[in-house]
């Protein structure tokens, strides 16, 4: 008999990172594909832009079909740029993975061996992101 949890936090590590900045209109992005942890298959992509607004979103989407997620975060200037510059700070310390967990608003159904259980395709908002960087 298989017993299901309710999780509302995705838990992973980050695989590879990439910064990208559009000269023309200072469009600054960080992309970041994440293995997960808490959940036995797939992956997450995360893309956090910086803006310059009051309303920022933080939005995750995951497939029913597929083995994926997709995190779509908005922060202020401030944020991200300490968040760039933290992962630039530690980008050689391969020996430690850095660790994102996204805590959502809908929590969703796991198997006891974490397979993730969805009748139809979910999005939901972020309370928040969480950034654990190996400093050592």
């Amino acid at each position: 008999m298989t017993e299901w949890l309710h999780i509302n936090k995705i838990e992973m590590l980050v695989v590879k990172a990439e910064y990208f900045y559009e000269l023309s209109n200072s469009k600054e992005e960080i992309n970041i594909n994440c293995q997960l942890l808490n959940i036995a298959r797939g992956r997450c992509e995360v893309k956090i832009s910086k803006f310059y607004q009051e309303k920022l979103k933080k939005k995750l989407f995951i497939s029913s079909k597929k083995a994926i997620m997709r995190a779509d975060i908005e922060l202020n200037e401030k944020n991200f740029n300490n968040l760039k510059n933290n992962f630039f700070k530690y980008r050689n310390q391969s020996s430690k993975k850095i660790k994102v967990s996204l805590l959502m608003e809908k929590a969703v159904a796991t198997s006891s061996s974490g397979i993730l259980n969805l009748e139809s395709d979910l999005s939901t908002d972020l309370k928040d992101i969480l950034f654990n960087i190996p400093v050592f």
